[in-house]
């Protein structure tokens, strides 16, 4: 099949774009960097309609139409609503607005007749990996749902090598049906910025001193409860005790077992003096937590991507990641890697940057380099053709 970018058709092609509306998550980064060069390299001849369940602000050119609904007798943010919007209400509109392609930019319950190409982006397959974060039935029938709609896609895409070997394990859905898009991040990452206005940002957040930065959930797969014994060994066996943890994310602890309740591992670990809990960090904040930071660490247990990497190596930052699932993928030969599951060797390898300082500077000079391989133009191409 031809490019769906292609002039020459004037296709009809709509995009679920409801994670603008959660700007702040992977998916949310995902989507508006794939409408954002979408805007920039568009086909003046195809018609383009996103589909929304919140009005977003954006300034669209005429063969772009917005489309904001939501079920009209429930509008609580929760699993029911996504099943009924995504499952019941997407394709009705979708039909009425005579779509020729639909493009998904997650996994969910979306299915089409034969009339309209569907094309699903699928992120991970944590729930497959990790179970126990199935632990209700409303969870358990929107994996199932999705699931079913991921196998039904004409086209399935996904963010990874690893994920690629994940759908065609847990799903069963052919390799050659699969098709791999490595995600960027937003140019700010890249940007060098300004060392004053970056110290504002740290002030903001409670930050003073060199810093060893994280960002991301609290859930029990990205092991930062691992991260902060690995940290109590770096201060205890290496001396390194110039050097504060700051943790950037809501603990969401007391909504679930699922989540690490980060206060009470640092009071453990009589930490209190030493790490840092930031909570929500805004997206347009981040650039500078990375830039201004010592090192980057991401101890997840798995990623689909972990886009955080990207960011760290954009922003110049020296990084340390899991050897697990696709980080070794986005890393390559730019981050030095450890096994999340020793916490004695995250330790060593957090020292061993941190102590040599033309060490720090190769590594942020190669993250830089690497970290340009990715871009949201190829991801757009690869998503259209």
């Amino acid at each position: 099949m031809p490019y769906l970018s292609y002039d020459n058709y004037g296709m009809k092609i709509g995009i679920n774009a409801s994670f603008l509306r959660k700007i702040d998550t992977g998916i949310g980064q995902v989507t508006d960097g794939f409408i954002q060069e979408l805007l920039k390299s568009r086909s003046k001849k195809n018609e383009y309609f996103l589909y929304l369940e919140k009005d977003i602000d954006l300034k669209l050119p005429k063969n772009f139409h917005k489309r904001v609904f939501l079920p009209m007798l429930w509008r609580r943010d929760d699993l029911f609503r996504k099943i009924w919007w995504e499952k019941f209400l997407l394709p009705r509109k979708a039909k009425k607005d005579g779509c020729d392609v639909f493009i998904s930019l997650y996994q969910c319950p979306t299915n089409f007749s034969k009339n309209i190409r569907h094309k699903m982006l699928v992120h991970d397959l944590i729930l497959k990996v990790f179970p126990e974060y199935l632990n209700n039935w409303r969870k358990k029938l929107y994996f199932y749902l999705s699931n079913q709609s991921i196998r039904h896609a004409d086209e399935v895409l996904t963010v990874s090598e690893w994920s690629k070997k994940d759908i065609h394990k847990y799903l069963e859905v052919p390799e050659k049906k699969i098709k791999v898009a490595h995600p960027s991040v937003n140019e700010e990452f890249f940007q060098t910025g300004n060392h004053d206005e970056d110290n504002k940002i740290l002030e903001k957040y409670g930050i003073f001193g060199r810093y060893i930065f994280y960002v991301g959930g609290f859930d029990f797969r990205k092991n930062v409860s691992g991260l902060l014994k690995a940290y109590k060994r770096l201060t205890e066996r290496y001396e390194i005790n110039d050097v504060k943890m700051v943790l950037g994310g809501e603990d969401k602890s007391k909504y679930s077992p699922l989540f690490t309740n980060v206060k009470k591992e640092i009071e453990d670990l009589g930490l209190e003096n030493d790490a840092v809990l930031t909570g929500f960090c805004e997206q347009k904040d981040l650039p500078a937590l990375y830039r201004q930071s010592e090192l980057f660490v991401l101890p997840s247990l798995y990623e689909g991507f972990g886009l955080m990497a990207l960011e760290a190596m954009a922003s110049g930052t020296p990084a340390a990641v899991s050897k697990t699932s696709s980080l070794p993928e986005v890393g390559g030969d730019a981050v030095l890697y450890f096994n999340p599951y020793d916490e004695e060797e995250m330790a060593r390898v957090m020292g061993k940057i941190l102590q040599n300082p033309k060490l720090k500077h190769h590594l942020s000079e190669k993250g830089k380099k690497r970290s340009k391989k990715f871009s949201w133009k190829k991801f757009m191409n690869i998503i259209l053709k």
